[in-house]
């Protein structure tokens, strides 16, 4: 019965990465041979954003594959910036975090984004790079060994990569601190698994060292984490003025999720006590059972104003006018966008 629910967890994940679009970032996932190292300066002119990943880096790899899916040796962070320049990616390695960040357009606001299950390091390029156009921000990657033959390694995976993502903060704090002008916002958009990444911050006790508000928003995105609980974890999360947790209760991913883990997933239903500073969108009414309504895969991401006006504002640093007739107030904490 267990393979049973892995077949099905696996199937529900390609249907949700196979959405139809016109734009062609979208459809194509770049092959090995369409991502090129350069050493020489990219132009400012094609599009850009920075990636901090965590897998090996391995420019001589025999099959071209630069990035494989493990963990670097010492668990060391590469640095890079990727631009992309007519079907083809181009890849430049940075020193340190401070270098890589003059990349980034100062002008605009900052979104680290981090990226769930299943994904290998050139499949999230291209989502990355449609999410930095879509809002026209300056975009930071957390890549993390994420194509794993099951959801409970990549649990694990989580786990042992998670000191990278609290250097990561760390470093983030700072530069929010010395670096960005006060018209700046700096937010969080964490997808799916990659949620693990905020609520493993607090179980193994990093949020006791890390509790100043620093960031603007964080989105927990269709969180893959337990529902039961969650509401005491994420309120120890202070570094953020405030909390989103975005949810779908027919989410066919987190549903298949809720099978192998045996937990009800907080993207799906929210099981109080609610977290303190944290409001809740429910997408349930208008996003029948996808996973990923954020990017632009669906029509009624741009049929319907509400959708991208709600990320759009949260993830330039705002807050969500929830009273407005976009949303219909279920509860203290709850809304449902219509």
């Amino acid at each position: 019965m267990k393979s049973i629910f892995i077949v099905f967890f696996i199937f529900v994940l390609l249907l949700n990465s196979t959405a139809q679009t016109d734009n062609p970032l979208l459809n194509v996932i770049p092959e090995w041979k369409n991502i090129s190292l350069v050493s020489g300066e990219i132009p400012d002119s094609l599009p850009k954003i920075l990636v901090i990943t965590n897998r090996p880096f391995e420019p001589a790899n025999k099959d071209n594959i630069i990035f494989p899916n493990g963990i670097a040796l010492y668990r060391k962070v590469t640095y890079l910036e990727v631009a992309f320049n007519r079907g083809t990616w181009l890849v430049k390695v940075h020193e340190s975090f401070d270098e890589a960040m003059k990349i980034l357009d100062s002008s605009k606001d900052i979104l680290l984004f981090v990226h769930g299950h299943g994904k290998t390091f050139n499949e999230i390029l291209p989502r990355s790079m449609l999410i930095k156009n879509r809002y026209d921000v300056s975009l930071i990657l957390f890549d993390w060994p994420a194509e794993n033959s099951n959801f409970n390694k990549s649990l694990a995976r989580v786990r042992r990569c998670s000191d990278n993502f609290y250097s990561l903060l760390l470093n983030l704090e700072k530069y929010r601190a010395n670096s960005m002008s006060d018209n700046q916002s700096l937010s969080v958009l964490a997808h799916s698994l990659g949620n693990y990444f905020l609520t493993h911050f607090v179980v193994n006790g990093c949020w006791q060292y890390l509790n100043t508000p620093f960031i603007d928003n964080i989105i927990f995105n269709a969180p893959a984490v337990r529902s039961k609980e969650h509401g005491e974890v994420i309120s120890l999360i202070t570094i953020s003025k405030n909390k989103y947790v975005v949810l779908n209760k027919n989410d066919r991913v987190l549903r298949g999720a809720n099978l192998l883990t045996s937990g009800k997933m907080l993207g799906n239903v929210v099981i109080e006590p609610f977290a303190g500073n944290t409001k809740y969108i429910n997408f349930t009414n208008i996003a029948g059972y996808l996973h990923t309504y954020f990017v632009g895969y669906n029509e009624f991401e741009d049929e319907n104003p509400a959708v991208f006006n709600f990320y759009n504002t949260i993830i330039h640093g705002g807050q969500a006018n929830l009273s407005n007739d976009d949303f219909e107030k279920l509860n203290e904490k709850e809304y449902m966008i219509k």
